[in-house]
């Protein structure tokens, strides 16, 4: 019986709307979801630690994009670091990792949000970010 090669495909295959959802809706119950023209948005609460709040976050998210994540609630406190100008979330620095549409948010997107949260609240007690800050250096 002959081997077969195996073989890497030359684009990355995107993981659906529906298999995003279904992942997210799986780990995370009580998400919700709408949809609208072309673009997906989840919704729900993340608590970093026991004493924190439950923040409330949107995800948005469209194929072939990078996932948006924003916290609606409570309101972040002002001058907050890492948040883009838009008032999303600054989750990674795109100059040493990059969004795949092959990668399932459940496992990268909503995991560092929760981390991102956490960060935030210790920059709430010290007045320093704590957390990784890549882009704080000099290059």
């Amino acid at each position: 019986m002959a081997k077969r090669k195996c073989t890497i495909p030359r684009s990355v295959q995107s993981i659906s709307l529906t298999w995003q959802d279904a992942h997210i809706r799986h780990r995370f119950s009580d998400f919700s979801v709408r949809r609208y023209k072309g673009e997906i948005v989840w919704g729900g609460g993340l608590q970093p630690n026991l004493t924190s709040p439950i923040y409330q976050i949107e995800i948005r998210y469209r194929l072939r994009e990078v996932p948006k994540v924003r916290v609606i609630a409570p309101p972040l406190a002002p001058k907050a670091p890492h948040l883009y100008s838009n008032g999303t979330l600054c989750l990674y620095w795109p100059k040493e990792w990059r969004w795949r549409q092959d990668q399932l948010i459940a496992d990268t997107i909503i995991p560092w949000a929760a981390t991102w949260l956490y960060y935030y609240e210790l920059w709430l007690d010290t007045d320093k970010w704590l957390g990784p800050s890549s882009h704080d250096r000099q290059d």
